[in-house]
C-alpha cells in the first residue's frame, strides 16, 4: 500500500511539472446518440417490394478533441470512434463517396454506423481521423497544414474537412485566407505504378477575402478545381455525385482534362431587429474529350441563397430561398450544368437533408440536390419559451428550375415543375451546459415533379413519389 501512494505521489509530481516545459494540452469531445423512423425517403412510393422503406434504426459516434500547444504551434486531432466506415472518407474529398456500390442500391461511403451493425448484439469498432493538422501562429501569417475543416460563407456549395495547405494573412480591416485542397493524389504510395501514378491528380484551390465592420460582414471567393485526367482521376465519385447532370453526360466519356472555377460572395448584415444573409456563386469551366466534345464545351451554372429574419422579441420570424440551376434537356452538349448544392448544407428536415446518411460527410461542391437544380422558399419561426427550452418551425415549397429538366427523368410528359411542400416541427431542450436533447418531425406532401428525383434513384416510372414523405428523428448529445 505505501509503495502505492508514493507511486501515485510521484505521478501527481510528473503530471504538475509538465507547465514547466510550456505544453499546453486540452481535451473536448462529444458523445452523440440518435434515432430515427422515416417511410418513403428513397423513392416517395409505400408500394411494397423492392419500393418498401420505412426504416426505423438508432445510430451514435463519439468524437474526442486533443489540442497540444507548444510555442507557436499548436497540434490538433479529431478522431471519430463508431462512426461507420465504408469506402473512403467522401469528408477529406479522397476517393468514392458511395462505397463499392451504386447510389441507391450501395452503402453511403462514410454514414452512420446504426447499432448491432456487425450482427445481434454486436456493433463495429472504427476509429477515422476526422482532423489532424498543425496551427502555426507567425503573429503576421498563420498556417494551417493537415486534415481541417474548411467552408466558403454560408456553405451552400463548400463546407468540409479536407486535406490541405492553409496560409491565414490579416489585412488593414480585411483577412486573405488561402487554401490547396488535394482531393484525389495518385502518386502517392497507394498509386505509384505507371500509368496510374502520372497526371491523375485532382486539386482544389480556394482564396477568400473576408471583411467583418461589426454590423456587416463581406466575403469574396473563389474556388478552382483542376483535373489532369478526369476519366482515370475519380473527380466524379470524389466530388461531383452521380447524377449531376453534366457530370452525368460527362462521367462515360474519356475526358482528358477538366476545369471549373467557382467566383462567389456572401454577405451577413445586421440592422436593428433584423438580421440579413445572401451569397450566391457563379461558376463556369470546361472539358476536354477528343472525338466527343470540342475542346473548350463550357460547363457552368448558378447557386444562390438568402435569408431574413425579424427578431420581435417573443420569436423569430423570417424566410429562406435556394436556388440552383439545372440542365436544360434541349440544351445538352452546349453547355453543361454542374451546379449542386453541398451535401452538407441543410434546407429543413427532408428537403436537402443528408444527416441519416453522409452525418456531414457529403461530397461538397455538389451532392445536395443531385444535379436536378431547386428553387426552394422556406418561412420559419423560432421561439424560446424558457431559457432551456427552443421551438421552431418552417414551412418549404419547393420546385424545380425548368419543367422536365433533366434528360435523366422517366417520368416524361408527367414530370411538371413542383417538388413538394415540406411542414417541419423541431423541439431543442438544454439540460445543462453539456447535455441537450432535441426532436424533430418532417412532412413532405409530393408533387409530381419529386418524380423527377426519384425514377433517377429507383427507376420506378410512375410509381415514383406517388406517396408522401415523413421523417421523425431524436436526438441526445453530451459535449465536454
Amino acid at each position: 500500500m505505501r509503495k502505492l501512494l508514493v507511486a501515485a505521489v510521484g505521478l501527481v509530481s510528473l503530471l504538475t511539472a509538465f507547465p514547466v516545459y510550456a505544453v499546453d494540452v486540452n481535451f473536448s469531445g462529444e458523445v452523440r446518440v440518435r434515432a430515427f423512423w422515416n417511410d418513403n425517403m428513397i423513392d416517395g412510393n409505400s408500394g411494397g417490394g423492392v419500393n418498401e422503406d420505412m426504416s426505423r434504426f438508432n445510430d451514435m459516434r463519439f468524437r474526442l478533441k486533443t489540442s497540444i500547444k507548444a510555442g507557436v504551434t499548436t497540434g490538433v486531432v479529431l478522431l471519430d470512434f463508431a462512426n461507420c466506415y465504408t469506402g473512403f472518407a467522401g469528408s477529406t474529398l479522397d476517393g468514392p463517396l458511395y462505397g463499392t456500390g451504386s447510389f441507391p442500391t450501395g452503402p453511403m461511403g462514410t454514414g452512420n454506423c446504426r447499432f448491432g451493425t456487425g450482427g445481434l448484439g454486436h456493433s463495429s469498432n472504427v476509429v477515422g481521423v476526422r482532423e489532424a493538422y498543425l496551427k502555426i501562429d507567425l503573429s503576421k501569417v498563420q498556417l494551417i497544414l493537415g486534415r481541417q475543416t474548411l467552408k466558403l460563407g454560408h456553405g451552400i456549395i463548400f463546407d468540409d474537412t479536407a486535406d490541405a495547405v492553409t496560409v491565414i494573412l490579416p489585412l488593414n480591416g480585411a483577412t486573405v485566407t488561402a487554401s490547396m485542397l488535394q482531393m484525389v493524389d495518385n502518386t502517392d504510395a497507394l498509386f505509384n505504378t505507371p500509368p496510374f501514378g502520372i497526371n491523375q491528380d485532382s486539386t482544389i484551390w480556394l482564396v477568400n477575402l473576408g471583411m467583418d465592420h461589426g454590423s456587416h460582414i463581406i466575403n469574396l471567393y473563389d474556388a478552382f478545381l483542376y483535373d489532369q485526367s478526369v476519366s482515370n482521376g475519380t473527380t466524379w465519385t470524389s466530388t461531383f455525385y452521380p447524377t449531376v447532370d453534366g457530370a452525368w453526360f460527362l462521367g462515360p466519356l474519356a475526358v482528358n482534362k477538366l476545369w471549373i472555377n467557382y467566383m462567389g460572395i456572401s454577405l451577413d448584415a445586421k440592422s436593428g431587429s433584423t438580421t440579413l444573409a445572401f451569397e450566391g456563386t457563379y461558376d463556369w469551366g470546361s472539358a476536354e474529350a477528343p472525338g466527343v466534345l470540342a475542346k473548350d464545351t463550357r460547363i457552368g451554372g448558378w447557386n444562390l441563397f438568402g435569408d431574413a429574419t425579424v427578431d420581435t422579441g417573443g420569436a423569430k420570424l423570417g424566410g429562406t430561398v435556394v436556388y440552383t440551376s439545372s440542365q436544360s434537356p434541349t440544351n445538352f452538349g452546349g453547355s453543361l450544368n454542374i451546379a449542386d448544392i453541398s451535401g452538407n448544407f441543410q434546407l429543413g428536415n427532408i428537403l436537402v437533408n443528408g444527416e441519416m446518411n453522409t452525418d456531414r460527410d457529403g461530397s461538397s461542391l455538389s451532392g445536395g440536390v443531385g444535379g436536378q437544380g431547386l428553387f426552394a422558399v422556406k418561412l420559419h419561426a423560432d421561439m424560446m419559451p424558457t431559457e432551456k427550452l427552443d421551438l421552431n418551425g418552417a414551412v418549404i415549397y419547393a420546385l424545380t428550375p425548368d419543367r422536365g429538366m433533366s434528360v435523366l427523368a422517366l417520368c416524361g410528359t408527367g414530370c411538371d415543375r413542383t417538388i413538394g411542400y415540406e411542414l417541419d416541427a423541431n423541439a431543442k431542450y438544454k439540460v445543462d451546459d453539456n447535455l441537450v436533447f432535441s426532436a424533430g418531425a418532417g412532412y413532405l406532401i409530393t408533387a409530381n415533379g419529386a418524380k423527377d428525383f426519384y425514377s433517377v434513384n429507383d427507376g420506378c416510372a410512375a410509381r415514383c413519389a406517388d406517396s408522401n414523405i415523413w421523417k421523425l428523428s431524436a436526438k441526445a448529445v453530451f459535449t465536454f
